[in-house]
């Protein structure tokens, strides 16, 4: 490990000496004529000058007043031997480089063509705000970056059949690429629909990228048909979460993508589409080669009572071939058979996942891990699977350290708490030290290093024993969480024990809030950034020999 941090330093001093002197070169002088411009829908208008105390309207005024200065693709159509970029809207304010603040209010629908930037412009919510556009559309753009925006027809009074973020390379218009959109909130409705009907009818698609190189990072896409399809090359999806979907979670149809820290969740049965958290395909001419699934979470659901529930499949592969995957790290709990499914597959590794089925009884499923034949009977060839649970395997190509788990007895055995989707493991699991190390990725989902013992562990998380690692079965302590659910406010009563030690706020992703407990027989947290959901208190003792875990529900 510490010849891997070595190394590790050792490149990113390399790439520091590098990026000063490109800072120095060409970042700096951008960065000191950088501006800073100021849009407000509610107290704004197109006569001032953008200023702090004097913002233009909203954003789609902006755009169509043709304040943006950039470059245009000339001649059209496009042709790359050919192209000779050409100044558009010369001496406008806006510049590449520059920041356009939001402020709360209904922005419009923004349709960006031809704005192709040296650098970044940055389009981001001011502090403390809430803008709202109605739709986001980029067609032959370069260097955009979206930060902490609402995107969603809703706010203005009707529901787009649609997609809601659509980012496209233009066959006339020219080539979009180096986009980012983070911490955005893309949604079709603020509240899902209990009715087939409406979902079908109402429901709008979230991000559509047709394009390459796009970072997708930190959003939450909900209530939605298709939450992220990502049509393109060297296009990264980490981080998001889509909540609450009717289609799929998310498709990669393209090469070298990565798709890291995602949580999928919660499907609506509406129609016949045959729904997966994460899709892939080659049909059409697709080309879907060296990609990388890791730690990603994938639940079909996360309340047995919710309406319209239905299979869904966790990572279906199907029409290969699909050359050089690795799935590796992800928990997926679906009631279907593709658990984890590759028809057509070549040189692909599939290692230390967990993917069982909520009901493993009921048909369809249990879940699998399968590699198997294309549909016209061409066998997958040098496929690897090692380190997973699941429910079942099916595999043509080599297999190594895997381990079947059938029934609710032997999750009960491993896992912490699978009815709540606590697939972490026992202090006893006979998935512990099991694994085959020369395969096992160097961390697991959580960020723990593998291996914590003589051997790494299977599936997807490590088990990292505290000292002297003591649950609550071994403790004559009372905790109490009320209210419980809560929506603002929780109040933990703090046992002797635990008084100067840590408080931990835990859901399906990792740990999201952490906190001191102070010497005081009461622990207050505060959960208004925290979403709806299912999350585990986690009390820990100052010298950190005890801890309690408890279930905490947020309205």
């Amino acid at each position: 490990m510490k010849a891997n941090f070595n190394s590790i330093n050792s490149k990113f001093t390399s790439m520091k000496k590098i990026y000063t002197t490109l800072t120095t070169t060409f970042i700096v002088p951008a960065i000191l004529c950088a501006t800073t411009f100021y849009i407000d829908p509610i107290n704004g208008s197109m006569s001032n000058n953008g200023a702090y105390n004097s913002p233009w309207s909203k954003l789609e005024a902006v755009v169509n007043s043709n304040l943006i200065e950039s470059y245009a693709n000339s001649p059209l159509p496009y042709n790359a031997q050919t192209n000779q970029p050409s100044i558009k809207n010369l001496g406008a304010p806006i510049k590449s480089g520059d920041t356009l603040l939001l402020r709360t209010g209904l922005h419009g629908e923004v349709f960006l063509q031809n704005y192709n930037n040296l650098s970044n412009i940055t389009v981001m919510a001011d502090a403390g705000h809430h803008p709202i556009l109605e739709r986001l559309q980029l067609q032959a753009c370069k260097n955009w970056r979206f930060d902490g925006l609402a995107i969603s027809t809703e706010p203005y009074g009707y529901y787009l059949h649609g997609r809601l973020v659509y980012l496209e390379t233009h066959g006339w218009q020219g080539p979009t690429s180096h986009i980012d959109i983070h911490n955005c909130e893309i949604y079709s409705t603020e509240s899902p629909w209990t009715t087939a009907n409406d979902w079908v009818t109402k429901v709008s698609d979230g991000i559509y990228i047709k394009t390459d190189s796009v970072n997708i990072i930190n959003n939450l896409v909900r209530n939605i048909g298709f939450g992220i399809s990502a049509v393109g090359d060297h296009i990264k999806v980490i981080g998001n979460e889509v909540r609450n979907f009717s289609g799929d979670g998310m498709r990669i149809l393209g090469s070298y993508g990565l798709f890291e820290h995602n949580l999928i969740k919660n499907c609506y049965d509406v129609d016949d589409n045959h729904d997966d958290g994460i899709q892939s395909f080659t049909t059409n001419g697709y080309v879907v080669d060296h990609n990388i699934v890791r730690s990603n979470i994938i639940l079909n659901y996360d309340d047995p009572n919710q309406p319209l529930l239905g299979p869904l499949q966790g990572i279906g592969c199907f029409d290969g071939f699909y050359n050089d995957w690795t799935v590796e790290n992800n928990l997926i709990v679906v009631n279907h058979w593709h658990g984890i499914t590759f028809l057509g597959a070549n040189d692909c590794r599939i290692i230390n996942n967990t993917v069982l089925d909520p009901t493993p009884d009921i048909t369809p499923g249990p879940s699998w891990i399968r590699i198997d034949d294309h549909k016209d009977g061409t066998p997958s060839s040098n496929c690897f699977v090692s380190n997973n649970v699941a429910n079942q395997f099916v595999v043509d190509g080599i297999v190594s350290h895997n381990m079947t788990l059938s029934n609710f007895a032997a999750y009960q055995a491993n896992f912490v708490d699978y009815t709540v989707y606590d697939f972490h493991l026992k202090a006893n699991s006979s998935l512990i030290d099991q694994a085959d190390n020369a395969s096992a990725p160097a961390m697991d989902m959580d960020g723990t290093p593998r291996p914590q013992g003589l051997n790494a562990d299977i599936g997807c998380y490590e088990y990292a024993a505290m000292p002297s690692d003591v649950r609550d079965s071994d403790l004559d302590v009372e905790i109490n969480i009320y209210p419980n659910p809560a929506a603002q406010i929780c109040q933990i009563s703090t046992p002797a024990e635990f008084k100067n030690g840590k408080v931990e706020i835990i859901n399906l992703t990792g740990i999201i809030l952490k906190m001191a407990v102070i010497e005081s027989d009461i622990t207050t947290i505060n959960m208004d950034d925290l979403l709806p959901g299912i999350y585990f208190v986690k009390l820990t003792s100052r010298d950190k020999r005890f801890f309690i875990q408890r279930k905490l529900v947020k309205k």
